[in-house]
């Protein structure tokens, strides 16, 4: 038993959460928090060892803070289930987290994207979320992309990395590129937002490719660097679509 608690929130994730649970530190708490699922993401979750709890989903950041709540050790790893730690890294935490004192209360984690079987390098497909932390030292902001904030003290960064198995296929790409644009557009709305700059609406998804797939080096990572960059301009376009079509009724078909 070490001194770390894994939160995870699910829906669904049966094709994905086997890995990632496998990939853990060994001796963490686990804490599985559901929020309905109908396939075998609880059965899968028990067998291997995790705590199963339920939530109604609200928000992101809601459902991740109820998931904290239920942690009960030192420190806290909050992953998703499409997340899989290399064994460098999950050595990394387990020695962190038995250690008696700590430079930083939370620590970011580089995490690489696996597109179209392929670990991205380039392109805008790393990014350092916090997920390692001392427990109620802070909570998640924001209903979409949420964020973790610490209340006070300093971030640090890992030096091992994990995988993001974000999208099982093109098809599941576009599943849950038309949940997100839907949300994000909607959560625009609520923010009082009232018009589309039309300028960047128009411009934006084509400096999003030429920046992901030439000044970032996209191309370096073949035809999944070009499809990533070219999906992640479009994604750019369809979110602020809908939101003026949330804008401006008459848009909508009659």
């Amino acid at each position: 038993m070490i001194p770390l608690s894994v939160v995870i929130i699910t829906l669904n994730e049966e094709k994905r959460l086997t890995n990632c649970l496998r990939s853990l530190p060994k001796g963490s708490e686990v804490v599985v928090l559901d929020s309905g699922s109908t396939d075998r993401t609880e059965q899968i979750a028990r067998e291997l060892g995790a705590k199963f709890h339920s939530r109604a989903f609200t928000n992101h950041a809601e459902q991740k803070n109820a998931a904290l709540a239920l942690a009960t050790r030192l420190w806290v790893l909050a992953i998703d289930a499409d997340e899989v730690l290399t064994k460098e890294l999950a050595d990394e935490i387990a020695r962190l987290a038995k250690e008696q004192s700590s430079s930083h209360q939370a620590y970011a984690i580089k995490r690489k994207l696996i597109f179209m079987n392929k670990r991205l390098n380039y392109g805008k497909s790393t990014d350092w979320p916090v997920r390692f932390f001392k427990r109620n030292s802070g909570r998640y902001h924001s209903e979409i992309h949420e964020r973790f904030v610490l209340d006070s003290g300093t971030t640090g960064k890992l030096s091992e990395q994990m995988d993001h198995f974000s999208y099982d296929s093109i098809e599941d790409y576009f599943e849950r590129f038309n949940w997100y644009t839907t949300l994000v557009a909607a959560n625009h709305v609520k923010a009082g937002k009232e018009k589309v700059n039309m300028f960047s609406h128009l411009l934006r998804p084509w400096f999003e490719f030429i920046n992901r797939y030439f000044f970032r080096g996209g191309f370096l990572d073949g035809y999944p660097g070009y499809t990533y960059a070219l999906l992640s301009s479009f994604y750019t376009f369809v979110k602020y679509a809908k939101f003026r079509e949330l804008t401006r009724p008459e848009l909508k078909p009659s």
